[in-house]
């Protein structure tokens, strides 16, 4: 597509205005790009192709919650440059994002003039979340009920509590988005409650179980895949920055269970580590629950409905090589790497056929493979017991982060060779 077309659909006749519609249509984006949890090393490359499509001369400098552009305007002879900068709190909403990259696509294909572009990008910052705080909690309890079952060996009575911890937390996640004077404390609170209802009812339920699998959507597992792709696509700073995150958040979260597992045990400190661990249920319950577990998942990142198949589909893929292959391979890092590039294959050719980005179906997928329940076990390990052995935790994360970034990048780059040059669709 080329920019005559891009220009001609435009209403405006003036360079001037021209040049300042282009402005705020990049502006606009980048602060999309920061607020719906895009990549940061994808943010800059969405950021720099769209500065080509409008005939924009940019650059870009990415930091977590900030875009730093430098922009020059190219008319009249006029070398004027200007450094402006966009700052949003980054979260997660797949279902604008992918109104986002639709958007500009339609402006790429020339479907839409650049007024009508950058009202639809307005209409999407203004419009209401994907998600309500109703579906925050019904994928909170969710995903800790089928969690506990289909990824933990949960019983029925584990996966019960863990739905009803899983709900609480969502409260409280709901609570420090509306109280910022309460979200620096969210994590830790969260997490105490968790350890000490898994020891009161220690009789009935496993603690390991019920824990992990009621905090699966704070683990810090798909934060610590994108640090190492932005540190693998050379965005040194902002991929260290998150890794170092990423390590202290799991030790956040562990530090949380740790205390409230230690305020139950003074009071009664003969209970059993672990709890009461049931049978596990039976595994063709999975087909039940695995797609309530997936579609859970997607409602917390923020995804619409016509996307629940695509990354229920995605998931599968994942959690079908780990289930059967698990079986045969026992090195953890070579089998997130083999669910890694068949995710990563599946989301690259789903973009083909329904147009959504591959980061929608992927943030699910990746989630379930859950490197950072390794982090977050390891690290309680080591302040419960005092095992140093166990201070290698932030490695055992990082292997398996390493190996579903090369998985990732190994099917994308199968899949689209010269990279997508007539697309601004966003991946990992």
């Amino acid at each position: 597509m080329r920019n005559d077309s891009i220009t001609s659909t435009s209403r405006l006749s003036s360079p001037e205005q021209l040049f300042q519609t282009k402005k705020a249509i990049l502006l606009t984006l980048g602060q999309c790009l920061l607020q719906y949890g895009s990549p940061c090393h994808r943010v800059e490359d969405t950021l720099r192709h769209a500065a080509k499509m409008l005939a924009i001369e940019a650059s870009f400098s990415i930091v977590p919650d900030l875009v730093l552009v430098s922009m020059a305007k190219t008319y009249h002879h006029d070398d004027t440059s200007k450094t402006l900068t966009i700052k949003s709190a980054q979260s997660f909403d797949t279902g604008k994002l992918v109104r986002v990259t639709k958007t500009m696509n339609n402006l790429y294909k020339g479907d839409l003039s650049l007024e009508d572009c950058l009202a639809s990008l307005h209409e999407i910052i203004d419009s209401p979340a994907t998600c309500g705080n109703f579906a925050v909690c019904f994928s909170f309890a969710a995903i800790g009920f089928s969690a506990s079952v289909c990824m933990f060996n949960g019983s029925w009575l584990d996966a019960s509590l863990a739905a009803g911890l899983g709900l609480i937390v969502a409260v409280l996640f709901i609570a420090s988005m509306n109280f910022p004077v309460y979200g620096p404390v969210f994590e830790v609170s969260a997490c105490i409650i968790v350890g000490i209802f898994g020891r009161v009812l220690h009789d009935y339920v496993c603690f390991s179980k019920v824990a992990v699998s009621s905090i699966l959507i704070l683990l810090p597992g798909y934060g610590m895949t994108m640090a190492v792709m932005e540190i693998s696509a050379h965005q040194v700073t902002t991929g260290a920055i998150r890794l170092i995150y990423a390590v202290i958040y799991a030790f956040m979260l562990a530090y949380g269970l740790q205390i409230g597992s230690s305020v139950y045990m003074a009071i009664n400190p003969s209970i059993q580590d672990e709890g009461t661990c049931g049978d596990p249920i039976s595994p063709w319950f999975y087909l039940l629950l695995f797609p309530v577990m997936s579609i859970s998942i997607g409602l917390a990142y923020g995804s619409s409905r016509h996307q629940w198949a695509t990354q229920t589909a995605c998931a599968a893929i994942g959690f079908c090589v780990l289930y059967f292959l698990g079986k045969i391979v026992t090195d953890a890092q070579i089998l997130s790497t083999i669910a890694a590039f068949a995710m990563g294959l599946y989301a690259n050719f789903a973009l083909k056929l329904t147009g959504d980005p591959p980061l929608a179906p992927l943030c699910v997928g990746i989630t379930l493979l859950v490197p950072g329940s390794i982090g977050v076990r390891d690290a309680f390990a080591l302040l419960h017991q005092n095992d140093l052995s166990q201070g290698l935790y932030p490695i055992h994360m990082l292997r398996i982060a390493l190996g579903l970034s090369v998985g990732l990048y190994a099917s994308a780059m199968i899949v689209y060779p010269t990279g997508k040059l007539r697309s601004l669709y966003i991946s990992l």
